[in-house]
Order: structure tokens, then C-alpha cells, then sequence
């Protein structure tokens, strides 16, 4: 069975290790139509679209999994088993990053297990343990993708398969990829963006790139080591810190202002950054304004690029791309 997912907050490892494949659902390139009858217009169009690949049966998933981020998400939860036929469930994720979430998130991993289970998966120890190694595998392949040249196509394509053949997919790419030209280096920030010609026309334009991307480096950063479980109960106390110590998401509260201190790390090499936001996105439009001007303190230069899925005009985008260019260069 293979069960959709749209967060980068939601615990694949698991899902594997119960027999299951992880499928994260985006937004495709058709106009959206059904979807707008139960969602309304102002609601991002990732959530709008994802909705609309449902309605018209383009998924090959039986359930899915809403782990908690924006509001958009956690209401399209309760459309989306209302108007389908997909078993839903919903994973309550802290909103909140500190050392007095992570128990209340271990028992909301006990409980997904045992939704797991009821959907006819089993979370063993030996099963969880391969699960955390391939995972584990995966991502350290991808940030050494990344680290040559960033590959957006590889970092989509591999959360729509299992985890077995994601890791051939960029052993192969790794074999091919060749190492990023010369010229200005641009930070994109943001949040999801699947359409692999908006990247290209940024490497059109001669900007070589480094992100902080929902679709991008965020799906494989992780800063907790792999360490051998000797329980499933083992096993989800290391997810649990796994998935607090990840690359930072506007979703969540962090105490230390962790995700504005990651965001200015990553753009300290960088000549500009751009803000690749999605239209409603309220919670990555709440940080623009305060990180704009720091990252201008800093003598950053920065671009403020909106989307909305489908892409109306990507020519619209590469002048804008090009202009940013012109200014950096």
C-alpha cells in the first residue's frame, strides 16, 4: 500500500518500516477546477492542487498522512476523507520546539504505529532498524548530490518512490553529476515548489544555487546521527529527535531563534537570496519581512519571487531572474 504524505515533518521511516511506501503528494500542472468547490480560493494552491489530483484520481495512494504544520493542511485533513476514499489520519506535531514537546510527540509516534498496524503494517525492531539505516543512507547520498551540483529533480522524483530505489536513483545521478560552473551564488528560500523549470531558469541565468527549499534540502537535512536501536520504543525516541533536530521549518516555534540563525548561516557564502514563496503561505510570508532586513544588514541582496500553482508565465520569472542576475553579478 502506498500512503501520501506532505509534510517533510512526517516520519517516512516509519511508514516504510510497517511495509508501507512513503508518497509525498504535490500539486500538478493542470488548471485547478474540482478542488475549488470544497476549498477556498485564498488556501495555497499546493494544498488546493494536491486536493485536485485526488478529486480526478491521479494518486496512487490509499491513505494519507497530515502531520501538523500550516492551519491549510491540518483543514484539508478533514475535506479530504470527508470527499474521498482514502483511510486519513492525522499526526500531531509540536508546534512548538523544546525539550517539553518531545514526549508529548513519543506518544503521538505510539499512536501511529498502532494506526499502522490497523491499516495492516507491522513496526518491528528489525524492520524499524532498516528503515532508519536506509533512510539515513538516502540522505547522505542526497547532501553529497548536493554538495557537487544541487539536483531538484532527484530531490522530488526520490520522495515519490521507496526508499530502496530512491537510493539506486542517486547512486546513478551521483555516477553522472558534473561539478556547478562559475558565477554569482544565490540562496532560494521558501516553501514548496515541484516544477523543476523554475530552477533551470535560475541556472539559465548563471546563478549557481544553494537552498532552503521545502522540496529541496529540506526533505534530507537532518543533524541527529544514526545510532542502533534495540526497540521499536528505542526506535521512536530516536525519530523523535531526528525530526525536532531537522532543518528548521517557519512552521514551527524554535526558542532560540533557530530558523533566522540557520537562514543567515546558509547565506553567508551567497551574493543574493530570494524568497521563493507560495501565494497564502502565510507562515513563510511571517518571516520575510524580519529576515529581509537582516540579510540586508548583512549586505545581502535579496528578491521576493511569488508563486502560484500551475505557473502562469515562467517568462514573467526569468526576467525577474535575469534582472537579480544583473544586480548581483
Amino acid at each position: 500500500m502506498n500512503i501520501g504524505y506532505l509534510c517533510t515533518y512526517t516520519p517516512k521511516e516509519l511508514i516504510d518500516a510497517a511495509g508501507f511506501t512513503p508518497v509525498r503528494i504535490f500539486a500538478g500542472d493542470d488548471q485547478i477546477s474540482l478542488a475549488t468547490a470544497y476549498i477556498q480560493s485564498y488556501a495555497c494552491s499546493q494544498a488546493r492542487g494536491s486536493f485536485e489530483r485526488a478529486l480526478k484520481g491521479e494518486l496512487d495512494v490509499q491513505a494519507v498522512v497530515f502531520t501538523r504544520c500550516c492551519d491549510t493542511l491540518m483543514r484539508l485533513a478533514d475535506i479530504w476523507e470527508r470527499n474521498t476514499d482514502m483511510k486519513v489520519y492525522n499526526l500531531e506535531f509540536p508546534s512548538r520546539i523544546d525539550e517539553e514537546s518531545k514526549d508529548y510527540y513519543f506518544r503521538e509516534l505510539q499512536d501511529f504505529v498502532n494506526i499502522l498496524k490497523e491499516w495492516g503494517g507491522d513496526v518491528t525492531v528489525d524492520s524499524l532498524r532498516e528503515s532508519l539505516k536506509l533512510y539515513w543512507e538516502l540522505e547522505e547520498k542526497l547532501k553529497k548530490l548536493f554538495e557537487v551540483k544541487p539536483d531538484y529533480e532527484a530531490a522530488k522524483k526520490v520522495q515519490e518512490m521507496n526508499v530502496r530505489d530512491a537510493i539506486e536513483f542517486v547512486d546513478r545521478r551521483l555516477r553522472k553529476v558534473e561539478k556547478s560552473g562559475v558565477g554569482p551564488k544565490v540562496l532560494i528560500t521558501g516553501s514548496v515548489c515541484p516544477f523543476l523549470e523554475v530552477y533551470k531558469l535560475f541556472e539559465e541565468a548563471g546563478l549557481l544555487l544553494k537552498d532552503d527549499i521545502c522540496t529541496g534540502t529540506r526533505f534530507f537535512t537532518y543533524n541527529t546521527p544514526l545510532k542502533e536501536i534495540e526497540s521499536v520504543e528505542d526506535g521512536l525516541r530516536f525519530l523523535v529527535e531526528k525530526y525536532f533536530n531537522k532543518a528548521p521549518c517557519p512552521t514551527k516555534h524554535f526558542p532560540n531563534d533557530d530558523r533566522f540563525n540557520y537562514i543567515l548561516e546558509l547565506a553567508k557564502d551567497c551574493d543574493g537570496v530570494v524568497f521563493l514563496l507560495l501565494k497564502f503561505c502565510e507562515p513563510h510570508f511571517y518571516d520575510y519581512p524580519q529576515l529581509k532586513e537582516k540579510l540586508e544588514e548583512m549586505g545581502k541582496k535579496v528578491l521576493l519571487l511569488e508563486l502560484e500553482f500551475p505557473i502562469a508565465s515562467y517568462e514573467q520569472l526569468r526576467t525577474r531572474i535575469e534582472a537579480f542576475y544583473e544586480v548581483i553579478a
